[in-house]
């Protein structure tokens, strides 16, 4: 130490140094250097490798040296998303072995991040097993986990094996890699990035990918779009967490300059609990804020009297999503307190967009135009440099057939020269100066089979050569024309829009974030996602929004119905004589599964006339189909259920008849009637025409004497060809799962298609079924269900049943 102290201290005042060789010493190798200048350069070759070699992510497909490093490791292990999942630390192994020798903690971090999806918008690893926790929970253990591609990823690599992109040398040598991934998908905005160099940051916040590709669709068509034409294709960005993103000018700074602040809130709802108790429900934080720090922060507001409204706090997430329950004292306003904790919490952050990328391999400091005109230029490379692979290789294998063709031509000739010839190589010599052929042709004139011989196989290499003629003049004419190019880029972006894209998860608020002490700037509370229960004494029960509903445990008085709405929805409860109640679900208390509900008397002071059979949301744009024992179909605007009064006629029932189902439809859709004889029609809800209430309706079905209706189903035209299965229950509890193409559709009125169940409980779209048997309530699994043609009989499943069946609403329900 004491002899480097020295030296240092003679190259400083630039004095003979102890190792100088005119010191006395060998003074081999070694010069003497100002320590300023090479600290200072030091410092700019390290400054420059965190920079270039880590930091920051290319503008072309977005990604940081270790992220393409590992996605292209793992593409090559095979680690696909059709092949099994493999352990995390089987990949780790081959990056670092090959391609980033930084140690197995960057590389791990790097992965566990690109498969978490509440940091990546369009996770690019499909992980199985803990990959850590919006709360600040680290990853298990590379050992314990698993991982592959996901689909998108897939995306990013794609024609990566088609010369797309420049290939260079590993830190050995034993290895080549990518300077850049092909990035199908303008990456860099749609997960967005986070980096810290030496002198500057990135920070670009992820966006939704249809929004991308129309820009970039835009930017194709009219390369001169300005930013607010881009705008009104990418509004904003699209955080994975969701959240409200409030328009301030910082989003337009943001996208204009590459720097701006984008203010985000949670997304709260609110519920009243029996008993007059508000409380606040948190479903959805700001991006990057910890949920665990979150609810730290508001317990440490509470317990320093900054906020006293709040008298209990908890969280009660789960698989099915987000839920933080803040508890309000009796009388508080849920608004004034959100507002509260919008100014004092984490609930309201500001995202300091930073869009700092790589371009031209220096890292700039980008705008929205700019990210995307880069990205766009990288595809036209892309696409160009695959049209000519694509070509070349064509080419190459026509070039072979071509000589394989003039074989075939003079078969005779060719098979007596090399007969004749004394070595291969001579042969080959005299068949190309014969045939004037290439080395290469002859080559494959002398490696041809004899089965290439027959006259089948003569004609499969013509009409090879033919075909591969026509795509090199199609290649080529892409390569010729940059219009046909970006066509067929165009082309491509819609297809993965296609295959990727997902509707947007952060809400817009066009309002400015202002005082919210003031009324008028109170924030707004979100409706509440509920799934509504209905018995058929008229209880109503609004719980909180589940994956799956579980039962309903009074056997006495059994549920006729579960509907997906919301807080601010209405709902229509029927009965069996016709009678229509309107229950506005914002008066309805949101209670714990477990609890009864309110009954409807509560609300209207007298009880219903007949029992419940059926309920559906109020939903704008739809109609009421209600259905009768006796086969009467009735279609009903929603309007005419939405007068002044809460009580009234929502279908004309006969003497003799009762309405045993209702549904709700659009003009698009179809219908599936079936009786307890066991057969099933289905046809256009056209062939029922809207009526006003009161009406009786028009025949739904021809029945034979002494049957009853008993099933009504709705199949939406996005049901229609797809495999969708329809679920046949029978009264003894046997079901099945049967194809929807089984059941044919026909005219209204008709006799309809046996179901393989007579006599038949139930018959509709495959969902999951509520039903009491003889052992009480259950839920039949539709996925758990055997699969039966449709003529086949059910398969024993529960017991007997002693009620209705009420199927549950299936996912797109809850949007109809």
């Amino acid at each position: 130490m004491r002899r480097y102290l020295m030296t240092v201290e003679c190259a400083m005042t630039r004095q003979p140094s102890l190792l100088d060789s005119s010191a006395g010493g060998s003074g081999r190798g070694i010069r003497p250097v100002n320590i300023v200048d090479r600290m200072q350069q030091a410092f700019l070759d390290y400054s420059m490798s965190v920079i270039v070699g880590r930091a920051l992510p290319d503008v072309r497909d977005g990604l940081k040296p270790v992220q393409r490093r590992i996605l292209y490791a793992m593409w090559e292990a095979g680690l696909r998303p059709d092949r099994p999942l493999r352990k995390c630390a089987r990949a780790v192994g081959e990056v670092m072995q090959k391609y980033h020798p930084h140690g197995d903690t960057s590389i791990y971090d790097a992965l566990v991040r690109m498969a978490q999806d509440f940091t990546m918008r369009a996770p690019l690893v499909d992980g199985h097993g803990n990959f850590g926790s919006i709360d600040g929970d680290n990853a298990a253990a590379m050992r314990y986990t698993e991982a592959r591609l996901s689909e998108i990823a897939m995306a990013l690599l794609d024609g990566i094996d088609e010369q797309t992109v420049d290939m260079v040398a590993n830190y050995d040598g034993d290895d080549d890699e990518p300077v850049v991934l092909p990035a199908r998908l303008p990456n860099l905005l749609l997960n967005g990035s986070t980096g810290i160099a030496v002198g500057m940051a990135t920070n670009i916040p992820p966006h939704n990918l249809a929004e991308l590709v129309e820009a970039c669709l835009l930017l194709i068509d009219r390369p001169e779009a300005t930013l607010d034409q881009l705008l009104d294709k990418v509004p904003a960005p699209d955080f994975p967490t969701g959240g409200r993103i409030v328009s301030t000018d910082g989003i337009r700074q943001a996208y204009a300059t590459g720097r701006g602040a984008i203010t985000v809130e949670a997304i709260a709802t609110t519920e009243m609990r029996s008993g007059g108790m508000p409380r606040i429900i948190v479903t959805e934080i700001p991006y990057q804020v910890n949920k665990a720090t979150l609810l730290e922060r508001i317990a440490e507001l509470v317990k320093t009297k900054k906020i006293d409204e709040i008298r209990d706090l908890r969280d009660e997430s789960s698989r099915d999503g987000m839920r933080i329950v803040i508890e309000l004292k009796r009388g508080e306003d849920p608004a004034r307190v959100l507002a509260k904790l919008y100014q004092r919490s984490d609930l309201r952050t500001n995202f300091n967009a930073n869009i700092v990328a790589l371009h031209g391999g220096q890292p700039r400091t980008l705008g929205l135009r700019d990210c995307l005109l880069a990205y766009v230029a990288h595809q036209r490379t892309v696409l160009t440099r695959r049209t000519t692979y694509r070509r070349d290789r064509a080419a190459a294998r026509a070039h072979v057939l071509a000589g394989l063709l003039i074989a075939l031509d003079h078969l005779d000739e060719v098979i007596a020269l090399i007969r004749a010839a004394p070595s291969a190589d001579h042969a080959r010599t005299e068949l190309m100066a014969r045939y004037d052929l290439s080395e290469i042709q002859a080559t494959a004139i002398l490696d041809m089979q004899l089965r290439r011989l027959a006259q089948l196989e003569r004609s499969k290499i013509a009409t090879e050569h033919a075909e591969l003629q026509a795509m090199i003049a199609e290649l080529e004419a892409i390569l010729a024309d940059p219009a046909k190019l970006d066509r067929l880029l165009a082309t491509e972006l819609r297809a993965l829009r296609k295959a990727h894209a997902d509707p947007r998860r952060s809400r817009l608020d066009g309002r400015e974030p202002g005082d919210d002490d003031a009324d008028e700037a109170l924030p707004q509370l979100e409706a509440q996602p509920v799934t509504v229960y209905v018995t058929a004494g008229a209880v109503v029960k609004a719980v909180a929004r589940r994956r799956t509903s579980t039962p309903h445990r009074d056997a006495r008085d059994p549920v006729v119905a579960v509907v997906r709405a919301t807080t601010a929805d209405d709902l229509l409860l029927v009965d069996a004589e016709g009678g229509g109640y309107r229950v506005a679900l914002g008066d309805v208390p949101v209670v714990p599964a477990r609890q009864r509900g309110v009954p409807i008397v509560q609300l209207y002071g007298s009880p219903p006339d007949a029992p419940i059979v059926g309920a559906v949301a109020l939903v704008e744009g739809a109609d009421i189909v209600t259905l009768s024992a006796q086969g009467l179909i009735k279609r009903s605007a929603v309007a005419e259920y939405r007068g002044r009064t809460q009580q009234m006629i929502a279908a004309g029932v006969r003497d003799d008849d009762e309405l045993v189902a209702v549904a709700r439809c659009t003009d698009s859709d179809e219908m599936m009637v079936g009786h307890d004889g066991g057969l099933v029609i289905r046809y256009a809800a056209d062939d029922v025409r809207t009526m006003g209430r009161p009406s009786f309706g028009v025949a739904a079905q021809q029945l034979p004497e002494g049957a009853r209706c008993v099933a009504l189903s709705i199949v939406t035209p996005a049901d229609a060809g797809q495999a969708v299965e329809v679920v046949t229950i029978d009264p003894a509890g046997a079901a099945k799962r049967s194809p929807l193409d089984d059941y044919p559709s026909q005219k209204r009125g008709g006799k309809g298609v046996l179901s393989g169940a007579a006599p038949l409980a139930w018959c509709g779209l495959a969902t999951d079924a509520h039903l009491v048997t003889e052992e009480g309530p259950q839920v039949v699994r539709a996925a758990q269900l055997d699969q039966v043609g449709r003529t086949g009989r059910p398969v024993p499943t529960v017991p007997a049943l002693t009620g209705q069946v009420v199927p549950e609403p299936r996912t797109d329900d809850a949007v109809r």
